[in-house]
């Protein structure tokens, strides 16, 4: 039987600019961390900002070559900056920091926003910044051919897709809002659920959502139904974001009445 899935793309490690990029990951989680330590987010929350990004690193072994396979993103096979290989996939260092710092601070930031009282426009405007920093910072991977996807990608037109941003930004907003709602119930020792709840908001938020882009690049539909199903994706996500922005705006206003 011929396969719809389309063959991985071999490529070169470029050792310089994946180098380049870990050492720019490394400065950015390490500039959250200081903010956490010095900037009174310590004193506030103790250690649930590096708990959330040791869970969000945690959660890219099981995660990341999963997805990979389904949305079609290839790393290069053999690399000296990699730090484990599972599902035919080769796992780079820079991945697991970057999970610790795109996503656990993303969701750290709109847990936080949340509970400052955030109104739905203020959601939404925080989405759109987060979908541009995640735009960026996989385009640029691209650029330096470091990682990409490939297969017909809808939404594929300079940089990298814009339904996988809108994916990404999102899997913050869900783990935020979890934090919104458990964090009162998460004192002391119970905190160290938060190493693990980062694997169930992202992989159940990246399953669901990237459904059907992941059912039309890997089943041979024609570009139109690719291209709907990316649609439908970055349907699903807005979706999500509404119901955490409406979350949120009741918050506040109930808060205001108070």
């Amino acid at each position: 039987m011929n396969t719809t899935i389309p063959p991985v793309p071999i490529m070169p490690a470029p050792e310089p600019a994946g180098m380049i990029f870990l050492t720019g990951t490394i400065i950015i989680m390490t500039g959250f961390l200081l903010w956490w330590a010095f900037g009174g987010e310590r004193k506030r929350n103790g250690w649930v900002m590096p708990l959330i990004f040791a869970g969000t690193a945690l959660s890219s072994i099981m995660i990341e070559p999963i997805f990979d396979n389904t949305l079609l993103y290839w790393y290069p096979a053999e690399n000296p900056l990699s730090y484990y290989r599972a599902y035919d996939r080769t796992i780079p260092l820079f991945v697991p920091l970057g999970y610790a710092w795109f996503f656990g601070g993303s969701a750290y930031l709109t847990w936080r926003v949340i509970e400052g009282g955030a109104t739905k426009g203020r959601i939404w405007a925080l989405f759109a910044g987060t979908v541009v920093v995640d735009w960026l910072a996989v385009s640029i991977c691209e650029w330096l051919g470091l990682s990409a996807f490939y297969g017909n990608q809808p939404y594929h037109l300079f940089g990298s897709p814009l339904w996988f941003s809108f994916c990404d930004a999102t899997d913050g907003f869900v783990l935020g809002a979890a934090l919104t709602l458990f964090m009162p119930y998460l004192k002391g020792m119970r905190r160290l659920w938060l190493l693990i709840l980062p694997s169930f908001t992202y992989g159940s938020t990246l399953g669901s959502t990237t459904a059907p882009v992941s059912l039309a690049l890997n089943s041979g539909w024609p570009t139109w139904a690719v291209w709907a199903g990316g649609t439908a994706t970055m349907a699903m996500c807005l979706i999500v974001v509404h119901v955490v922005a409406q979350m949120s705006d009741a918050r506040a206003r109930a808060g205001a009445k108070a």
